[in-house]
């Protein structure tokens, strides 16, 4: 392949990749009733959830969920957030509560929410929340349809189902055009969030979802791997990665540790320079920038001369949630 059609190529990944829909309408699903007087959801966490009225006051308590109000355009109502919110950086100058998994329950009643936005590690503080008559809604997506369905809850629950089905309708176009691409073969990939010990993603990971969407096989689901175990550098040359993905929160320097290794010079990816990293911050959140991820992993896997190896960079630290109109 020449130049121009190297160009060419890029040039149709990337619009395909950036072509998106028009509004649409979400419907509620099997989960959600609407009732005289409010609407009745069953969240993540199995629990059936009565809200009255349209809430104006909003905790968030996680990153993810407050990622997901901002892009529902609810960034306005949000009064609360968990310590780790950082995105959008408007979300910096809200009132922190606490970390994720350890609110102040004293911290959020103060605030006076109408609802709360929980995740399951912080589904301890809901009986006392409860107690004080403010209703939570547990959101644990552990895919990319999972993250759609939470979008299109809260949508209904706030009452910005025009947001929301917006908002799905695009992120859902985005995902069938990925699935959609050409690929010659499904890559091996081997994803790491940590380096000695190794730890990966299992088949019941959020990541994993990504990674087959992209296109790749995860090594550590093929292995029947499961949460976010460990694996021995002698396992990781025999199932011999043709890519790895390096998550660059939790340890900056991990791709460097990675290419280092002595033990990995003759691994595929190593040899071939297929070693990459990606913002913490966008992997790790199951949230609307996670299609970002996917679109960026895609262009790895489908279109691997798209996407030239970066060993210092996290390549999609800019990416940002696809804007809806108001």
């Amino acid at each position: 392949m020449n130049i121009t059609q190297k160009k060419v190529t890029c040039v149709v990944f990337c619009a395909v990749l950036l072509a998106t829909l028009g509004a649409g309408c979400t419907q509620l699903s099997s989960n959600q009733t609407t009732q005289s007087g409010g609407i009745t959801v069953t969240d993540d966490a199995g629990r059936t959830v009565t809200i009255t009225q349209t809430p104006n006051r909003i905790v968030s308590l996680a990153p993810s969920i407050t990622e997901d109000l901002f892009a529902l355009g609810l960034g306005n109502k949000v009064v609360g957030v968990d310590s780790y919110s950082n995105y959008p950086p408007a979300a910096l100058n809200i009132t922190q509560v606490g970390g994720f998994s350890t609110p102040s329950v004293e911290k959020i009643v103060s605030l006076n929410p109408d609802i709360v936005f929980a995740s399951n590690l912080s589904a301890s503080v809901i009986p006392t929340l409860a107690a004080d008559g403010i209703s939570t809604v547990v959101l644990n997506p552990t895919s990319l349809t999972g993250i759609l369905n939470n979008l299109a809850l809260i949508g209904n629950v706030t009452n910005s189902t025009g947001n929301s089905s917006a908002l799905v309708t695009n992120l859902t176009q985005r995902m069938v055009n990925v699935e959609n691409l050409p690929i010659d073969s499904h890559p091996r990939v081997l994803y790491l969030v940590w380096w000695d010990p190794a730890t990966t993603a299992g088949n019941d990971a959020f990541e994993n979802g990504i990674i087959t969407t992209a296109g790749g096989i995860n090594l550590a689901a093929e292995a029947n791997l499961t949460g976010y175990p460990t694996m021995s550098k002698e396992s990781i040359i025999a199932l011999n990665p043709q890519i790895i993905i390096c998550n660059g929160g939790m340890n900056s320097t991990l791709i460097q540790q990675v290419k280092s290794d002595p033990t990995l010079s003759n691994v595929t990816a190593v040899k071939n320079s297929k070693v990459y990293i990606v913002s913490s911050d966008i992997i790790s959140h199951p949230g609307p920038r996670a299609f970002d991820v996917l679109a960026w992993m895609a262009a790895i896997l489908r279109l691997p001369a798209s996407v030239p190896a970066n060993e210092s960079t996290n390549l999609i630290t800019t990416a940002t949630p696809t804007p809806v109109p108001e």
